[in-house]
């Protein structure tokens, strides 16, 4: 195949979901002068693994008036969605409006409204859409990189972003033999699978976050009726939503924050002088969002290690929280006495006819519980640490050296430009970062919102590169001055 040759600079984002589509997008409202290519093998970007699903209990589970493409107008999708209500390109949703008139839409309405932002400059080729995967990655003789497609075309980049999003869930050890039997679903959003659990079928679930509860919501909305266990380190879900009347006023990076027990301390304090000003501890946990990447950033290598290892399920359990629809669900289910949760470790499973035995330790004792479920559900949340093997372009870019695993687990190692670090350890010259692949130097950067903020100063310093690129030509601009990895 032809490869493709261009003057302008050529970036291809490998990866449509909500980041890779908000990079494109992005670049196309500032006119990059630049050849922009998104390879995504789903019909529409925008979508991704979030925003595909049409299982109508699947919300976003941040306000609308939050969330948006554009981190300068934090309203875009409130305002598209009230628009698309009143023309009567979509139905006015009831359910999603909440006691205080905060909306949260199905997550298949905001993944339209992506798609719907998109579509102008998909039509005018501004960014161009390749339905098709990269399975492997090869160097030029000019230093510019050239991918390989499932399609059997080749595309050459001058600059790769990378914004694969999240790797799938890996199968836990104790239940890895019931890999392939009917008894284990794990994929939590396979619907076929769901659609065919029993009714009265005895659920063990396998995580409490927010995963689990899209899996006990859909069950329910099924007309499941029989237990439900959910199993975690800790035994704690996410938590949910409570009403924010103005933003807290709490400093975390003024002075620095310098180790993971000065921000448990700071954290505690602010709780209560937020409750003293009327607020909850979610005017708080907003505030921590927002000055997140200030507060990771002032943490070294080991009090990072040291927040993950003991603070992070609590922050995961306040900091992504249940849509309120959701959560009336679980409440209702909990109180019936049918959804319980337990603090454990999974110790072993052996079949049990057409069931299975699942032995595990609750948390901090000896003691050994053994029951039999007839549906094992893993929903244990994105495997990151393995995200080089999970994905062929990843695996053969870190062949190449140009990328390498985030040190903590959490992704790739990453620069503060969101550039890669090589094998070499410096910044890597053709490639960058965008989404929750950059984690582990930013921080928070799972949400919607985070991630827009993130791929904004990317698409900035693409511009910047395109605008040099007919002068020196793309090949010398990407080998142009990058900032070292912190």
């Amino acid at each position: 195949m032809t490869v493709l040759q261009s003057p302008r600079l050529r970036v291809v984002i490998i990866g449509g979901g909500f980041s890779g589509a908000s990079l494109a997008w992005q670049l196309a409202e500032m006119r990059a002068q630049a050849v922009i290519t998104v390879v995504e093998p789903r019909s529409e970007l925008g979508r991704g693994l979030a925003y595909s699903t049409n299982e109508p209990t699947h919300r976003i589970n941040v306000p609308a008036h939050r969330m948006s493409l554009d981190p300068e107008r934090r309203e875009d999708f409130l305002e598209w969605l009230t628009e698309a209500e009143e023309q009567g390109r979509l139905d006015h949703d009831r359910q999603s409006v909440t006691e205080h008139g905060e909306r949260f839409p199905r997550r298949e309405v905001f993944g339209r409204y992506v798609s719907e932002r998109l579509a102008p400059h998909l039509e005018t080729g501004t960014i161009r859409h390749i339905r098709a995967r990269v399975g492997d990655v090869e160097r030029a003789l000019d230093g510019s990189l050239v991918l390989m497609l499932s399609d059997e075309s080749r595309i050459r980049a001058d600059i790769v972003v990378l914004a694969t999003g999240h790797p799938a869930p890996a199968v836990p050890k104790p239940v890895a033999g019931l890999t392939g039997a009917a008894q284990l679903i794990a994929d939590p959003y396979d619907p076929v699978r769901l659609a065919e659990v029993d009714k009265d079928a005895r659920i063990l679930v396998l995580g409490a976050a927010l995963t689990s509860a899209d899996v006990i919501a859909t069950l329910d909305r099924l007309g499941h009726q029989g237990r439900i266990t959910c199993i975690s380190r800790h035994g704690l879900r996410s938590r949910g939503h409570g009403q924010i009347t103005r933003d807290s006023q709490v400093d975390f990076v003024n002075p620095p924050i310098r180790r993971a027990s000065e921000l448990l301390r700071a954290v505690r304090h602010a709780v209560v002088d937020d409750q003293a000003q009327g607020q909850s501890w979610h005017a708080t946990f907003y505030r921590l969002r927002q000055q997140g990447p200030q507060i990771w950033a002032g943490l070294d290598a080991a009090n990072r290690a040291r927040l993950l290892r003991h603070l992070r399920t609590l922050w995961d359990v306040h900091r992504y929280r249940l849509a309120p629809q959701v959560e009336v669900v679980l409440n209702r289910l909990v109180a019936d006495g049918r959804l319980e949760y337990v603090a454990g470790h999974v110790l072993a499973t052996e079949r049990d006819g057409e069931a299975v035995r699942v032995s595990w330790r609750e948390r901090g004792g000896e003691t050994r519980r053994t029951e039999s479920f007839d549906k094992i559900i893993v929903t244990t949340g994105p495997a990151q640490g393995r995200c080089i093997d999970w994905n062929p372009a990843l695996g053969a870019l870190a062949r190449l050296g140009l990328v390498t695993p985030d040190p903590l687990g959490l992704g790739l190692a990453t620069t503060e430009t969101c550039r890669a670090i090589d094998a070499s350890g410096a910044a890597s010259q053709r490639v960058l970062i965008a989404g929750p692949l950059a984690r582990g130097h930013i921080g928070e950067l799972v949400g919607a919102p985070e991630c827009a903020i993130q791929v904004s100063a990317i698409a900035a310093e693409i511009v910047k590169q395109a605008i040099l690129a007919p002068i020196l030509g793309p090949a010398a601009v990407a080998h142009g001055p990058v900032a070292t990895p912190s």
